[in-house]
Formats: C-alpha cells, sequence, structure tokens
C-alpha cells in the first residue's frame, strides 16, 4: 500500500509539474502570437439565437427550413468559407462571415477562386455584415482582400491553442487570449457564436463525414469516393489535397487532422455549456457526437 501510494504521489507531482511547463509555454505563446486589439472577446450582451451554416453535402436537404420566413425572424447567421458564391447567400444576408483557410490571407494555387469571392464581397454585400478570420493574419487578410466594402468590417479571433491546467482553460476562451484549434472552418465558426454571446446556437451542414468514403488509389494516393448523382453506380475517385500547397495529404496526417477537429468540438460544447450556450446540431448525417441532436 505505501508504495501504491508513494507511485501515486509521484504521479501527481510529475503531472502537475508537465502541466506548469505547458501553461509556462503557452503564457509565453501569448506574448509572442496573441493580439488585444479588435479581437473577440465573450460578449457580456446576451442575444437569442444564431444558426451557423457550413458547407455539407446534407444542407441541400435544408435549405428549405432555413428560408422558412418565421424561422429567419427569430435568427442571425453567419456563413462562411465559399458560400457566397451560392443563392442561399443573399437570401440570408448573414450578419457573419467566417475565413480561416492560409488560401484567403496568401497567393495559393486557388487563388482565382478566392478573388472571385473577395470580388463578390466587396461588390455585392448591401447589408451590415462583420467577417471574422485568425487575428494573427487580420492584417495579412486585410491586405491581401483589398476589401474596402463600408458594409464590411473585420475583426480577429485569436486561435492560440490553450496549454496546460484544464480549471484555466475557458477563462482565456472568456477573454479571447485563445479558443479551441480551428481545425475547420466550423470550429471556428462556433467559437465565434459562443463568444458573440448567443445563447442558442443551431448548426446546418456540418456533415464532417470524412471517413466513410475514404480510399487510396493506386498511387497510394488519398482519394475521396464521389458518386455521379446522374448514374448512380458510377464512382468518382478524387484526391484529397491540402488547400495550403495543393499536396496529397498522407493518410495519417489526415486522420490526425480529423481527430483533432472532433476534439475541438469536444472543448467547443463543454465550453458553451460553461457560458449558458445551447447548442443543437440539426445535420442529420452529421459525424460530430459533441453537441445535442435535433430531435427528428
Amino acid at each position: 500500500n505505501k508504495k501504491k501510494n508513494m507511485k501515486s504521489v509521484i504521479k501527481k507531482i510529475v503531472y502537475g509539474i508537465m502541466k506548469m511547463l505547458e501553461f509556462v509555454y503557452f503564457l509565453m505563446v501569448l506574448v509572442v502570437k496573441a493580439k488585444h486589439k479588435h479581437v473577440l472577446r465573450l460578449s457580456r450582451q446576451k442575444k437569442n439565437k444564431i444558426t451557423i451554416i457550413a458547407n455539407g453535402p446534407s444542407l441541400k436537404e435544408d435549405v428549405h427550413f432555413l428560408l422558412d420566413e418565421d424561422y429567419r425572424k427569430q435568427t442571425d447567421f453567419l456563413m462562411l468559407n465559399f458560400s457566397a458564391f451560392d443563392s442561399l447567400f443573399f437570401k440570408l444576408r448573414p450578419q457573419y462571415y467566417c475565413l480561416t483557410d492560409p488560401m484567403y490571407f496568401q497567393s495559393s494555387w486557388r487563388d482565382e477562386e478566392v478573388f472571385r469571392l473577395f470580388n463578390l464581397l466587396n461588390n455585392q454585400v448591401e447589408w451590415p455584415m462583420t467577417i471574422y478570420v485568425p487575428a494573427q493574419n487580420m492584417k495579412q487578410f486585410v491586405k491581401f482582400s483589398r476589401l474596402d466594402n463600408s458594409n464590411i468590417k473585420v475583426l480577429g479571433v485569436n486561435t492560440v491553442t490553450y496549454r496546460g491546467f484544464e480549471r484555466f482553460r475557458n477563462f482565456f476562451y472568456r477573454v479571447g487570449l485563445s479558443s479551441p484549434i480551428p481545425q475547420t472552418v466550423a470550429n471556428l465558426a462556433i467559437f465565434i457564436g459562443i463568444n458573440a454571446g448567443y445563447q442558442h446556437m443551431d448548426l446546418y451542414g456540418v456533415d464532417h463525414t470524412l471517413f466513410s468514403a475514404l480510399m487510396v488509389n493506386e498511387k497510394n494516393q488519398l482519394c475521396l469516393i464521389y458518386p455521379h448523382s446522374y448514374e448512380e453506380e458510377t464512382l468518382e475517385y478524387k484526391v484529397v489535397r491540402r488547400t495550403d500547397n495543393n499536396e496529397v495529404w498522407k493518410v495519417g496526417d489526415y486522420i490526425i487532422a480529423c481527430g483533432t477537429m472532433f476534439l475541438s468540438h469536444d472543448l467547443l460544447e463543454s465550453y458553451a455549456k460553461s457560458v449558458g450556450c445551447h447548442i443543437i446540431n440539426n445535420t442529420k448525417c452529421s459525424m460530430i457526437d459533441s453537441y445535442e441532436r435535433k430531435n427528428v
């Protein structure tokens, strides 16, 4: 018993030292990377509902519900990435927009598509809208996008990853110095909804069905399988590439990134509960198990 107790004490001491070192490292990163001006902190002003619309294929099934006049009156909207190309964008006129991918801050192989988005935002948004980007990339975004639409405001979100003692995690989220890892733009969008002060949040289009159609082709390239809509039995194998450099994802790296994304959702749900935000995932096919699901 004494040996067991001694081992238990040593484990606790080692664990405490490790957490202290992680916390000190986190504070050092904050000093170097965190921004303090024009960043999102937990709002003291409570708002009713926000609907976050991601770009999963299931969204097509829910468009009729989102366009319902009664529903639109009781919620604000947040959209992301290239969703401005969809007619839904102009019908819902979202109050918020979210961009996180490096291709929105610096030149990449997708420049043509990105600058088409910037042109649309610059010339066709005729209502007040706030675009949120990682605070560490805000200056890059303003310079790269050249947005000068007076209807659009750009704000940053500190995306420094918290490390250290669990009891302090939500404090740094509340004061806007840290956020769960935005492995996908949906992660950051949900954090924005929470810190914007909304007490209710609906999620649509967060399918995250990333494993159901994976395979590796004869060239050892990771692929997603897409059935052709016009011929159910015909399958298309599309190579999965990174958006920043167009390189093919390695299977191990891709699965680790997916795991990080799902863990980020767990942290978001825990944080949401701590500040009184109720999140409901309305995406029927969603792989996310972090949030309450809509009763169908």
